[in-house]
């Protein structure tokens, strides 16, 4: 499948039927996923579909899982040409020195196929950053949790300059500006 932006290469495709949910979803594995020319390291893509629309003959996409492999930051500076807002692709850019990222995407869609929401789960290892001129983040690990309203990070583990934070946690709610608690 290609798009002016996007360009998918499958090895295989499965068909599954979800009983219990009485979806039908299709899994490729290790598919090559390009996206405005930077390579997207996929392990496995589910794509859900409501069974009852194939009937109907109007196929809706209920949601989209996305599981990457791990990305290390020269991976991650590669595919920040897709980020926005442009503040965090500075901040990847010309911030963050090292780390590795592990992410899963849930993709819900709602009509016209049209993203209504999103879940992302994981976790930064090994992470450094400079955050103000010659005071770094140093052997930083953490997970997260995003959706289109908060950004949690959990169990933050850094060393900051003389100060070692051992289990530190940071909620960030986006719907009425950025707020942390």
């Amino acid at each position: 499948q290609s798009n002016n932006y996007t360009n998918i290469d499958l090895k295989t495709v499965r068909f599954k039927f979800d009983i219990k949910e009485i979806s039908l979803f299709l899994e490729t594995i290790d598919p090559v996923i390009s996206y405005r020319e930077a390579k997207i390291p996929a392990n496995n893509i589910k794509v859900y579909v409501d069974f009852f629309s194939i009937i109907k003959n109007d196929p809706k996409i209920e949601k989209i899982n996305l599981s990457l492999n791990q990305l290390n930051i020269n991976e991650l500076k590669k595919l920040s040409i897709v980020i926005k807002p442009s503040n965090l692709k500075s901040f990847i850019n010309n911030k963050i020195k090292e780390g590795k990222l592990n992410v899963a995407l849930e993709i819900y869609l709602g009509r016209n196929n049209l993203v209504d929401n999103f879940i992302a789960r994981g976790s930064v290892v090994d992470l450094k950053a400079e955050i103000i001129k010659k005071l770094n983040l140093e052997r930083t690990n953490f997970t997260f949790f995003a959706d289109k309203t908060d950004v949690l990070i959990k169990n933050i583990k850094s060393q900051f300059g003389p100060i070692k934070i051992e289990e530190g946690d940071l909620k960030l709610n986006l719907l009425s500006g950025i707020k942390i608690e």
